[in-house]
């Protein structure tokens, strides 16, 4: 699954983006993560204009995401949170994961 959130100025797809990533979870489902565009400001270390997403973010583990990965991270981003493992993803990784993967969802 990847959070980019490009059109959508409200965050609206990121919420449901992370809700769908937290139900998958929730029902044993393996999730790959992987945050890309304004989607990386989810993983800023302080919280941004979706503070209750930012938040909930930080449930990730309890639901069996373990790790989250980043995608094209541009140069001079703020520092990542420390409450998550986030690991950086090149786009070949990013196609390898998607083309293996039963379901890819882009949000």
């Amino acid at each position: 699954m990847t959070l980019s959130g490009c059109a959508d100025s409200a965050g609206i797809s990121l919420r449901a983006g992370v809700d769908l990533a937290l139900a998958a979870g929730a029902f044993g489902q393996s999730v790959t993560l992987v945050f890309s565009g304004k989607g990386l400001t989810l993983l800023s270390d302080t919280p941004q204009a979706n503070d209750d997403l930012f938040r909930l973010l930080g449930s990730l583990p309890y639901y069996e995401i373990e790790q989250v990965h980043t995608l094209d991270v541009p140069a001079g981003i703020k520092p990542f949170r420390e409450d998550l493992t986030i690991l950086p993803m090149t786009a070949e990784e990013w196609s390898a994961a998607a083309s293996e993967a039963d379901i890819v969802v882009n949000y």
